[in-house]
């Protein structure tokens, strides 16, 4: 239902319930808001918005008053400027005067706003009032206290969003402070946000202060590759540095506006003087520096021999789940080009990424009725995905089921539920076929995997699977898998492997089992931007472009194809996986497809959604395991993966409630 009301004498029709601060933007006009924010609804504490209503003898607030029929409102005037200028005065009364030197300068609402509709000068002659400043909020945030206007946005978002309810105000009027409700550092997978959510040069990210100002950055927007969710965001990059990373607030279909942690703070990797720039040969057990030349040309020959010697099985290549979908596709055609069957992306625990036809939006998963999380914790997996469970259950009462098995789940959302999600990890085949079967009959069921490697669908769509090709077609030679590539090298049969963007010696199972398998591998070939415990095993070390140095697609765990584009410039004599697998393909003889014809196959790939198979179908069967070992639960701030090179980060890694080998980082 529709209403129809006039903003500034131009006629405006939107949905009934439309609050005043949105209406006017379907005619281009800005409302000043600080306690507002689109994802979190109305406050009215700030009271900046005031606009003037025919009828009403007061100014009314626009972020708290719904449009109604027939309404006439002016976001200009005489009362309306004098309104909101007695509001700024009020709230400049303590704010101290260091715009030059404040973080948000640029950037900042207060100070475009005071320059908008505040007065030149003020009545109030007292001194302005002191409070702390630079307070250790926690181990990603410094709190200015003096530059707070209490909107509550990070109070409130702790509440309505993150569903922490850690930050609170303290004190009591001009006394009032932002703090913590127990005192403790302020710490969960979503604090970052609130630095963004803050109107002002409070709350300020520890990683950012004193590096920039905006007008200096260059910005591209991009797609976070740091898990299945695949948020967008903004990688903001000065003099050739990655200074931050930010939110893409109308993102509302992927991220829904936010970002974790992990994909706003875990950047410093890329400039890391850890990171390895040359080829590096083992030679009498040491690393030495190689050309390009001279690596291509070993690899070539050591395939050659292999495949001359011991036949396809001799060879394979494990890698996928952290390549963009040309480079899997690329991965996938050239070595199966060579005659090599040996491929696989799941280099961890997960066996599956793909959930069938009952897969769903992510944005369809805040509409379902129940939610049933199947094995490992998603809030550590894919947090983001948490935030749409969590949004869910407060706003819509979607019923959350930790799972203890189909049965038991069955029951606990039946038969009241038509509409349900089942958010499975991938790991346990078994256990995915039995809630399929579980839950086979249900009107409404979408089905998600949350994946522990970012591309890991794609992978899976793009052929790097042993069994199937791009878009899941059988291939005429199956191929071990990634477990039965480990259980042949131990058993001397492979001569040569090559890991693309992997570690399985840290995310395996059985890490040390994997690493004396690998052990036994004559060359081993890892592509990595670090030595990494499985590269640290390598005969052949390839540096790798990271994701933010190379442009591509990639496909979350929902099947959407997401753009990722070049924000760095990597390190001289780095390359990217697609490069080296061009380079390879090159001295085999294997074609590669042109631009043109690599962009039809990955869109036709990714396109293609497969309906003939749920959870724990059988063409995603592995060999056991080596050994089959429990990881422990992952958190998204533990040490592992890129973190362990991130110097900025130590705080955050070094305060991790776990340091788990399976972590997602």
């Amino acid at each position: 239902m529709s209403v129809n009301l006039t903003i500034d004498d131009v006629p405006v029709t939107v949905p009934k319930g439309t609050w005043l601060v949105e209406a006017a933007k379907t005619v281009k006009q800005e409302i000043p808001v600080y306690c507002y924010h689109t994802k979190l609804g109305p406050a009215g504490l700030c009271r900046v918005c005031l606009v003037e209503i025919e009828g009403m003898p007061k100014l009314q607030i626009a972020c708290n008053t719904p449009a109604a029929e027939g309404m006439v409102v002016r976001t200009r005037g005489e009362r309306v400027e004098a309104g909101r200028a007695m509001i700024l005065e009020l709230l400049l009364v303590n704010h101290p005067l260091d715009c030059p030197i404040c973080d948000k300068g640029g950037e900042c609402d207060l100070q475009d706003y005071a320059m908008a509709y505040a007065r030149g000068n003020s009545d109030v002659v007292d001194p302005k009032m002191r409070k702390p400043k630079a307070v250790d909020l926690g181990p990603t945030i410094v709190l200015d206290e003096e530059r707070c206007v209490v909107c509550q946005r990070c109070v409130r978002f702790d509440d309505i969003i993150a569903d922490e309810r850690q930050l609170v105000v303290k004190d009591r009027g001009a006394h009032d402070i932002i703090a913590t409700a127990t005192g403790l550092p302020y710490r969960h997978n979503f604090t970052g946000n609130v630095t963004e959510l803050c109107p002002v040069g409070a709350l300020t990210s520890k990683t950012y202060r004193f590096k920039s100002r905006p007008w200096d950055l260059n910005r591209t927007e991009t797609s976070c590759t740091q898990c299945a969710v695949g948020c967008r965001q903004f990688a903001d990059v000065r003099y050739g540095t990655l200074l931050r990373t930010m939110s893409v607030e109308h993102d509302d279909a992927i991220s829904d506006g936010w970002l974790c942690d992990r994909g706003r703070y875990n950047i410093g990797f890329y400039s890391s003087p850890e990171r390895v720039t040359q080829p590096l040969l083992r030679r009498n057990g040491a690393l030495v520096q190689i050309g390009w030349d001279d690596a291509f040309a070993l690899w070539h020959k050591a395939i050659a021999g292999a495949l001359a010697h011991r036949g396809a099985r001799g060879a394979g290549a494990i890698g996928g789940g952290r390549l963009t979908n040309e480079e899997a596709y690329a991965l996938a055609h050239v070595f199966r080009g060579i005659g090599i069957a040996n491929l696989d992306w799941r280099a961890g625990r997960q066996r599956q990424a793909t959930p069938g036809g009952k897969g769903g939006s992510l944005a369809a998963l805040e509409r379902a009725q129940a939610i049933v999380l199947i094995g490992d914790d998603i809030a550590e997996r894919a947090p983001v995905l948490w935030l749409r469970v969590r949004k869910a259950a407060l706003r819509s009462g979607a019923r959350i089921v930790n799972a203890t098995g189909p049965a038991a789940a069955r029951a606990a959302v039946m038969p009241d539920a038509n509409r349900v999600a089942l958010v499975w990890d991938g790991i346990d085949s078994d256990a995915g076929r039995a809630f399929a079967d579980a839950f086979g009959g249900i009107a409404e069921l979408a089905t998600y995997i949350a994946s522990e490697q970012g591309n890991a669908r794609g992978a899976e769509a793009m052929g790097m699977l042993p069994r199937s090709g791009p878009s899941y077609a059988p291939v005429n030679v199956i191929g071990l898998d990634a477990r039965a590539m480990f259980a042949s090298a131990d058993a001397d049969e492979i001569a040569t492997l090559a890991i693309f963007g992997a570690n399985p010696v840290r995310n395996a199972p059985d890490g040390a089992a994997v690493a004396r398998a690998l052990a036994k591998i004559p060359f081993l070939v890892v592509s990595e931007l670090f030595l990494t415990e499985t590269a640290s095993l390598a005969a052949l070390v390839l540096p790798a472009k990271g994701a933010l140095e190379k442009s591509g697609t990639i496909m979350n765990l929902a099947g959407d194809l997401l753009p990722v584009e070049a924000a760095l410039q990597a390190p001289d004599g780095v390359l990217s996986d697609f490069e080296m697998i061009a380079g390879l393909a090159e001295c085999f003889d294997v074609s590669m497809p042109t631009g043109a014809e690599l962009e039809s196959a990955v869109l036709a790939h990714a396109a293609y959604q497969p309906a003939d198979f749920g959870f724990g179908d059988e063409r995603f069967a592995t060999a056991p395991p080596l050994e089959q070992i429990e990881a422990p639960a992952a958190r998204i701030l533990s040490g592992g993966g890129t973190w362990q090179h991130d110097p900025t980060m130590r705080g955050l890694r070094d305060g991790a409630a776990v340091e788990s080998a399976g972590a997602p980082a």
